[in-house]
Protein backbone atom coordinates (compact mmCIF):
# COMPACT_ATOMS: atom_id res chain seq x y z
CA UNK A 1 0.00 0.00 0.00
CA UNK A 2 3.25 1.89 1.20
CA UNK A 3 3.99 1.40 -2.73
CA UNK A 4 1.08 2.58 -4.01
CA UNK A 5 0.92 5.58 -1.95
CA UNK A 6 3.94 7.45 -2.81
CA UNK A 7 3.71 7.88 -6.69
CA UNK A 8 0.25 9.01 -5.86
CA UNK A 9 1.50 11.77 -3.55
CA UNK A 10 4.30 12.89 -5.53
CA UNK A 11 2.01 13.29 -9.22
CA UNK A 12 -0.30 14.76 -7.05
CA UNK A 13 2.12 17.37 -6.37
CA UNK A 14 3.10 17.36 -10.20
CA UNK A 15 -0.54 17.54 -11.37
CA UNK A 16 -2.30 19.75 -9.37
CA UNK A 17 0.18 22.37 -7.88
CA UNK A 18 -0.08 22.08 -4.28
CA UNK A 19 2.72 24.91 -3.90
CA UNK A 20 3.03 26.67 -0.93
CA UNK A 21 3.24 30.49 -3.31
CA UNK A 22 2.67 30.85 -7.04
CA UNK A 23 5.14 33.01 -7.50
CA UNK A 24 8.17 31.32 -6.16
CA UNK A 25 11.78 33.65 -6.06
CA UNK A 26 13.46 31.15 -8.95
CA UNK A 27 17.24 31.83 -9.11
CA UNK A 28 17.14 31.24 -12.85
CA UNK A 29 15.55 33.44 -15.51
CA UNK A 30 12.52 32.03 -17.00
CA UNK A 31 13.35 29.29 -20.11
CA UNK A 32 10.71 29.92 -23.03
CA UNK A 33 8.68 27.09 -24.31
CA UNK A 34 11.23 27.22 -27.60
CA UNK A 35 14.32 26.33 -25.34
CA UNK A 36 12.48 23.74 -24.16
CA UNK A 37 11.71 22.15 -26.75
CA UNK A 38 15.21 22.46 -28.21
CA UNK A 39 16.55 20.98 -24.75
CA UNK A 40 14.48 17.67 -24.94
CA UNK A 41 15.27 17.47 -28.69
CA UNK A 42 19.34 18.01 -27.93
CA UNK A 43 19.05 15.45 -24.75
CA UNK A 44 16.96 12.98 -26.87
CA UNK A 45 20.28 13.20 -29.87
CA UNK A 46 22.70 12.37 -27.28
CA UNK A 47 21.38 9.82 -24.81
CA UNK A 48 20.04 6.54 -24.76
CA UNK A 49 17.63 6.85 -21.74
CA UNK A 50 15.33 8.72 -22.88
CA UNK A 51 12.26 7.93 -24.99
CA UNK A 52 11.98 8.49 -28.59
CA UNK A 53 9.26 11.12 -30.00
CA UNK A 54 5.98 10.06 -31.18
CA UNK A 55 5.78 10.27 -34.39
CA UNK A 56 3.04 12.35 -34.11
CA UNK A 57 2.47 14.56 -30.99
CA UNK A 58 0.47 17.68 -29.45
CA UNK A 59 3.14 18.94 -26.75
CA UNK A 60 2.20 21.43 -24.13
CA UNK A 61 4.49 23.22 -21.69
CA UNK A 62 3.57 24.48 -18.22
CA UNK A 63 6.16 25.91 -15.96
CA UNK A 64 5.06 24.80 -11.67
CA UNK A 65 6.91 26.83 -9.59
CA UNK A 66 10.87 26.96 -10.67
CA UNK A 67 10.57 23.98 -12.88
CA UNK A 68 8.76 23.00 -16.20
CA UNK A 69 6.81 20.04 -17.50
CA UNK A 70 6.86 19.21 -20.96
CA UNK A 71 4.30 17.18 -21.99
CA UNK A 72 4.10 15.19 -25.32
CA UNK A 73 0.50 13.25 -26.16
CA UNK A 74 0.80 11.02 -29.26
CA UNK A 75 -1.93 11.82 -31.94
CA UNK A 76 -4.13 9.98 -31.85
CA UNK A 77 -4.29 9.87 -28.42
CA UNK A 78 -3.65 6.85 -27.20
CA UNK A 79 -4.03 5.42 -22.96
CA UNK A 80 -0.53 5.75 -21.37
CA UNK A 81 0.98 6.95 -24.45
CA UNK A 82 2.00 10.73 -23.25
CA UNK A 83 5.36 11.05 -22.58
CA UNK A 84 6.17 13.85 -19.50
CA UNK A 85 9.65 15.42 -19.24
CA UNK A 86 10.35 17.29 -15.60
CA UNK A 87 13.05 20.15 -16.26
CA UNK A 88 14.55 22.22 -13.68
CA UNK A 89 15.13 25.61 -14.03
CA UNK A 90 18.92 25.62 -15.08
CA UNK A 91 17.42 23.54 -17.76
CA UNK A 92 18.59 20.05 -17.29
CA UNK A 93 16.17 16.72 -17.50
CA UNK A 94 15.71 15.98 -13.86
CA UNK A 95 12.67 12.99 -14.77
CA UNK A 96 11.21 11.38 -17.66
CA UNK A 97 8.19 9.18 -17.59
CA UNK A 98 7.61 6.23 -19.10
CA UNK A 99 11.40 5.34 -18.89
CA UNK A 100 14.30 4.93 -16.72
CA UNK A 101 16.46 8.13 -16.91
CA UNK A 102 20.06 6.90 -16.27
CA UNK A 103 20.45 8.58 -12.51
CA UNK A 104 23.76 10.44 -12.11
CA UNK A 105 26.26 9.01 -10.05
CA UNK A 106 26.44 11.45 -7.17
CA UNK A 107 23.44 9.98 -4.60
CA UNK A 108 22.33 12.48 -1.75
CA UNK A 109 22.68 11.19 1.95
CA UNK A 110 19.38 12.51 3.81
CA UNK A 111 21.70 15.09 5.42
CA UNK A 112 22.54 16.28 2.33
CA UNK A 113 19.00 16.34 1.46
CA UNK A 114 17.98 18.20 4.86
CA UNK A 115 21.08 20.92 3.29
CA UNK A 116 19.84 21.37 0.01
CA UNK A 117 15.87 22.14 1.86
CA UNK A 118 17.74 24.64 4.25
CA UNK A 119 19.05 26.43 1.60
CA UNK A 120 16.35 26.61 -0.87
CA UNK A 121 14.43 28.03 1.95
CA UNK A 122 16.50 30.66 2.28
CA UNK A 123 16.18 31.58 -1.13
CA UNK A 124 12.94 30.80 -1.84
CA UNK A 125 9.75 32.28 0.42
CA UNK A 126 7.47 30.38 -1.16
CA UNK A 127 9.09 27.57 0.64
CA UNK A 128 7.16 26.40 4.02
CA UNK A 129 9.38 27.03 7.17
CA UNK A 130 10.77 24.01 9.20
CA UNK A 131 8.42 22.64 12.24
CA UNK A 132 9.99 24.01 15.29
CA UNK A 133 10.64 20.14 16.21
CA UNK A 134 10.67 17.41 13.30
CA UNK A 135 11.31 14.06 12.26
CA UNK A 136 12.32 13.01 8.57
CA UNK A 137 12.51 10.38 5.90
CA UNK A 138 13.71 9.86 2.54
CA UNK A 139 12.40 7.73 -0.44
CA UNK A 140 13.34 7.64 -4.19
CA UNK A 141 11.70 7.90 -6.91
CA UNK A 142 13.56 7.14 -9.86
CA UNK A 143 16.48 9.80 -9.60
CA UNK A 144 14.30 12.06 -7.84
CA UNK A 145 14.40 12.26 -3.96
CA UNK A 146 11.21 12.93 -1.35
CA UNK A 147 12.43 14.21 1.65
CA UNK A 148 9.55 13.85 3.84
CA UNK A 149 9.30 16.00 7.04
CA UNK A 150 7.10 15.31 10.05
CA UNK A 151 6.06 17.21 12.58
CA UNK A 152 6.84 16.75 16.24
CA UNK A 153 4.31 15.47 18.43
CA UNK A 154 2.89 13.82 14.86
CA UNK A 155 -0.59 14.68 14.21
CA UNK A 156 -2.36 13.02 10.97
CA UNK A 157 -1.73 15.33 8.00
CA UNK A 158 0.87 17.46 9.84
CA UNK A 159 4.21 17.11 6.96
CA UNK A 160 5.28 18.16 4.35
CA UNK A 161 7.52 16.83 1.14
CA UNK A 162 10.13 18.18 -0.82
CA UNK A 163 11.09 16.73 -3.92
CA UNK A 164 14.40 17.22 -4.93
CA UNK A 165 16.01 16.38 -8.05
CA UNK A 166 19.33 14.12 -9.11
CA UNK A 167 21.08 17.81 -9.33
CA UNK A 168 20.18 19.27 -5.79
CA UNK A 169 17.40 21.39 -6.70
CA UNK A 170 13.80 21.53 -4.67
CA UNK A 171 11.45 20.79 -7.67
CA UNK A 172 8.40 21.69 -5.18
CA UNK A 173 6.84 21.09 -1.91
CA UNK A 174 3.58 19.45 -0.84
CA UNK A 175 1.49 19.98 2.05
CA UNK A 176 -1.86 19.30 3.30
CA UNK A 177 -4.14 21.82 3.79
CA UNK A 178 -4.87 24.23 5.43
CA UNK A 179 -1.81 26.03 5.97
Amino acid sequence: MRQLIMPVLFFMGASVGLFANDRPNCEQPPLTDQQIIDLVARERATRKDLPPPPSQAQTSIRRQGCYYVYIEQPVPAMPEGNVIFKINQRGMISDVQPGSPTCPEKVFTAAELQEIVNRARTKRPDLPPPFPASRTRVERLRCLYQYFEYSLPEKRGNYQVFTIDPFGEVLDVIRPDPY
